[in-house]
């Protein structure tokens, strides 16, 4: 055999090597997404779909404050899923119309703060409220510093953190990180005080609580003029006053607050907006997961690409509720499968 010949057939057996390690890859993509979508089930819609809402999981059902309802119009409404019966429940109406902001729960009450009011292209706010559940009722704290909307929210020991967000002008990415300590509020004389800055402001990520730090996941930079999604991962110490890097996301990442969560000591993220690099901005029908010490992993898909939905992992099931689909089209679509 010359050497023409055996390069020749070196070439083949290469081909051929490449284009089965492509059959096996789309086969393996194409099994993945079939399996996810015998997977999920649909249950009933909700009662008024909704995209980039506030969530909190409490007594295994999951609450749902404001959000954007159709129209792109900001809601009161607030609402409890309960996925014993499958039925949903009205709840006191917000103070005010609001999106783009985070909840977190204490206890038995739910807290919130900040957000854009009154529709698209509404105003950023400085109100905080806390929701008592059991009093089904709003009480007003202490405003944030200045206005401000889709930042990161948390609760750490007995200190509520705020951090990040848009100023005032709907663009402006604001690294202001302040805190309010419940305990001095409890007590009449609480005033919002300043820690560590946002290492790098940015707006709609999402926010967790993770082995005793606060997550800032993702996000985006501006809102009006352009939205730049980022893959970037700060860890705030509240021990050291001091923010550290954590695994980038695999794509720059945003709209996913309300469904970013931490269960069985592994934070989930679900759904949101993308941009992959070199790619464009899109809703997301990833599943995203990262364990302790780990990198984050892709463990499911969507049953349709989804933008801010309300989401939540109870009694090992994974539901998704309401979000965006091609653009701003709200979709009130309700789904339900075990918990990748």
């Amino acid at each position: 055999m010359n050497s023409t010949t055996r390069l020749q057939r070196i070439r083949l057996l290469y081909l051929a090597a490449l284009f089965s390690s492509s059959l096996f890859i789309l086969f393996w993509v194409t099994s993945v997404t079939a399996q996810d979508e015998e997977t999920w089930q649909a249950l009933d819609d909700m009662p008024v779909g909704k995209w980039e809402p506030g969530t909190v999981v409490l007594d295994d059902k999951l609450f749902i404050f404001g959000g954007y309802t159709l129209g792109v119009v900001s809601s009161k409404r607030a609402e409890i899923f309960d996925p014993y019966n499958n039925s949903w429940t009205s709840i006191q109406d917000l103070p005010s119309a609001i999106t783009h902001m985070n909840t977190v729960l204490d206890g038995r009450t739910v807290w919130f703060a900040g957000g854009f009011k009154d529709g698209y292209k509404g105003h950023a706010i400085a109100e905080v409220w806390n929701y008592a559940v059991d009093l089904d009722r709003y009480i007003a704290a202490p405003l944030l510093p200045e206005p401000r909307a889709g930042g990161g929210l948390a609760l750490i020991g007995r200190e509520l953190h705020f951090f990040g967000g848009l100023m005032a002008d709907r663009d402006t990415d604001s690294s202001d990180h302040w805190v309010l300590n419940l305990e001095d509020w409890a007590g009449g004389s609480a005033t919002w005080t300043t820690a560590a800055p946002m290492p790098v402001p940015r707006n709609q990520f999402s926010t967790v609580v993770f082995d005793g730090k606060i997550y800032a996941i993702g996000g985006q930079f501006h809102h009006d003029s352009m939205q730049l999604d980022q893959p970037r991962v700060d860890i705030y110490d509240p021990q050291t006053n001091s923010w550290s890097s954590g695994p980038d996301l695999p794509k720059g990442h945003s709209h996913a607050e309300g469904a970013t969560f931490v269960h069985d000591n592994q934070i989930y993220m679900i759904g949101g907006h993308t941009t992959p690099a070199g790619g464009s901005k899109s809703q997301d029908p990833d599943i995203l997961k990262l364990a302790r010490g780990g990198q984050w992993q892709v463990v499911g898909r969507l049953p349709m690409p989804l933008s801010s939905p309300a989401a939540a992992i109870i009694q090992d099931n994974l539901y998704v509720a309401g979000g965006a689909s091609g653009g701003s089209t709200v979709v009130a679509g309700m789904w339900v499968r075990p918990a990748p």
